[in-house]
């Protein structure tokens, strides 16, 4: 998620004026535990770290605490009197303080009575620090390629390099002494959309260092053979490989493998992206963490790979798969396992249908609950089950306030935060927090998840019911139903579950999906993910889905459903509901076992996920 443009506009103001850290003085008493406040100022060469201990990864602070980091982003005095719009209200700290030290000083003691331990991205650290409560670790966004056009522009151009370095050079001159800085996120949601980068480069001058490796990565796979290239692309004003040096446009082909290409060139990019921004900021700052671009919610393997090279720790926002709280397993597993990496998830957020700044949560798709109860229970499950991944170090919540009653500047309206904008906390939310022991959580050994392996659980009264963004298959249980995959790097999961009449196999699949691949833009049938079912011994059903469009299923008798979309839209989630004639049996019961195998091809069949096994049906 990106904060609003005004919210950009000042955070960038802030950046480059906050204050040098010989403002700071040191709190007169050292608190005891790391996640509670950080060590008075000791020598600059102290510095971050992130260590294996125990079952887990972990933040170490400077003095060698290990611990896990609890930030809150935007944590801003919010609109200021000129910007205040009576028709729209939003959260304004000049109503409710005598000044802006005031707020400071209330804000951090709430933040540390709910026990946050670090300021987030684009918080107000300028005046937060002339609190005598500023004790909070600092994670600050750099903006340091966004700023710069990366990766779109030409990322060989010296003067998009030097445009990144006039962005960053400034903050990074400005924190890199500060005892409470753990770390910089290099970007937020960086714009790594494989068909638009294959796009826009292609539209660059010939004396592009990115298009000429392009051309190059072009000529390299398909041996010069122009013909070659034809078969997996669609080229529009070029007729040889001359003329597309000068100019001239590819686009996919149908039924081609052009996706492969085009993908190793994302990679390629992808490296030099994070190569630049890890050597500019080690030119300036030795001692805090590179803590990545903050993925929105998705992510290629490709980029993954190439950051893993070049950052302390992964980070990603997490857009929670479903109201309750649950996300993917495969999201986080998959993103640790590509890169070896600790994960930092850089936003986790839930609203409330019920809520106090008469927010509709209506402009986006975002986890809603419809109390703020139910929403303090969904977060108490987001957070717990972070913490029991060995691998995840921290987890910032979005945001400190509620966005304004009727959206910001960009339209989203969402009662995302800690307090009202009426600045009263939201004490069922802010209560989980206050009660979260997360060190001692996450010390603990994790214990095993249930899944299909130990036995197949019922399905709800209506499997298909509420087929849509962040309801669809949330009545499943997810839990015991879920099948382990059989994939190294699966970006999918895959649910069981039975009645007497069906076996039902839900599937919830990442899948990016753009329009600007084709020349029409239109994705071809033969294009689409396809899905294969196959209970033992015999033919297996198939599917193809995903894309926005409805499923298409070779054999009418097996009814399937999905849910999809294109472009942001990256989320397939599709339902199957298999006869129990197809595995033998009139009617299934508590007790009997099948037996089968699925596989997912993704679209244009990049990557492929196969689950397998036998399975015993439970009551």
């Amino acid at each position: 998620m990106k904060p609003s443009l005004a919210l950009l506009r000042r955070a960038a103001f802030v950046a480059v004026m906050v204050l040098s850290p010989t403002s700071w003085s040191a709190p007169a008493v050292q608190p005891r535990l790391a996640n509670e406040s950080v060590s008075p100022r000791r020598e600059v060469a102290a510095r971050f770290s992130v260590a294996h201990r125990g079952s887990g990864w972990w933040l170490v602070s400077p003095t060698g605490e290990a611990f896990f980091s609890l930030g809150v982003c935007c944590i801003t005095q919010g609109l200021p009197r000129e910007e205040y719009d009576p028709d729209n209200p939003g959260y304004a700290a000049w109503r409710h303080y005598a000044d802006a030290r005031q707020w400071a000083d209330n804000g951090l003691r709430r933040l540390k009575t709910w026990r946050f331990t670090t300021a987030g991205a684009w918080s107000d650290h300028q005046t937060l620090e002339q609190s005598s409560e500023a004790t909070l670790w600092l994670t600050p966004v750099l903006h340091a390629g966004s700023t710069a056009g990366a990766p779109w522009w030409d990322m060989w151009d010296t003067r998009v390099i030097r445009r990144m370095e006039e962005t960053a050079r400034p903050q990074l001159l400005a924190l890199r002494d500060d005892p409470r800085l753990l770390g910089y996120y290099t970007d937020n949601e960086l714009g790594w959309w494989n068909a638009t980068l294959f796009k826009m480069t292609l539209e660059q001058a010939p004396t592009s260092g990115q298009r000429g490796r392009l051309i190059g990565l072009l000529r390299q796979t398909y041996g010069n053979d122009w013909k070659r290239l034809l078969a997996d692309f669609d080229a529009e004003n070029a007729a040889s490989w001359s003329a597309l040096e000068r100019r001239g446009m590819l686009y996919l082909k149908p039924g081609g493998a052009g996706i492969k290409v085009m993908r190793r060139f994302l990679e390629l990019v992808a490296e030099r992206y994070y190569q630049l921004v890890h050597d500019l900021i080690r030119r300036y700052d030795t001692r805090a963490l590179i803590l990545g671009d903050r993925y929105q919610s998705f992510y290629y393997p490709e980029v993954a790979r190439a950051c893993a090279r070049h950052v302390d720790v992964v980070s990603s926002n997490l857009n929670a798969q479903w109201a309750d709280g649950g996300f993917l397993r495969c999201y986080l597993d998959t993103l640790h396992a590509l890169t070896g990496r600790p994960i930092l998830v850089s936003e986790v957020y839930m609203a409330a249908t019920q809520n106090r700044s008469g927010n509709r949560n209506s402009h986006g798709i975002f986890p809603v609950a419809a109390t703020q109860r139910d929403r303090a229970a969904a977060l108490r499950r987001t957070l717990t089950s972070l913490l029991a991944l060995p691998y995840v170090v921290g987890a910032d919540w979005f945001q400190y306030s509620d966005e304004p009653t009727h959206g910001r500047d960009d339209g989203e309206n969402f009662n995302f935060g800690l307090v009202d904008i009426h600045d009263a906390p939201y004490a069922e939310v802010t209560g989980v927090f206050a009660g979260l022991e997360a060190n001692r959580i996450k010390a603990q050994p994790p214990a095993p998840r249930p899944d299909a392996a130990g036995g197949v659980p019922p399905a709800p009264a209506e499997p298909f019911a509420e087929l849509a963004p962040t309801r669809a298959l949330q009545q499943w249980d997810r839990e015991r139903g879920f099948v382990k995959p059989a994939s190294e790097f699966p970006m999918a999961d895959l649910y069981l579950a039975w009645s007497p009449a069906a076996l039902y196999l839900g599937l919830y699949a990442l899948d990016i999906v753009e329009e600007a691949y084709y020349r029409d833009r239109s994705v071809p049938k033969g294009d689409r993910p396809q899905w294969f079912v196959a209970p033992e011994g015999q033919a297996a059903v198939r599917a193809r889905i995903g894309c926005g469009r409805e499923a298409l299923v070779n054999d009418s008798s097996v009814r399937v459903e999905c849910l999809s979309g294109l472009n942001l839209d990256v989320r397939t989630a599709a339902i199957m509901a298999l006869p129990a004639r197809r595995f033998g049996k009139e009617r299934f019961a508590a007790g009997d076992t099948v037996t089968l195998s699925s596989t997912l091809l993704s679209h244009c069949q990049a990557n492929r996920i196969e689950w397998r096994g036998q399975f015993t049906l439970r009551d």
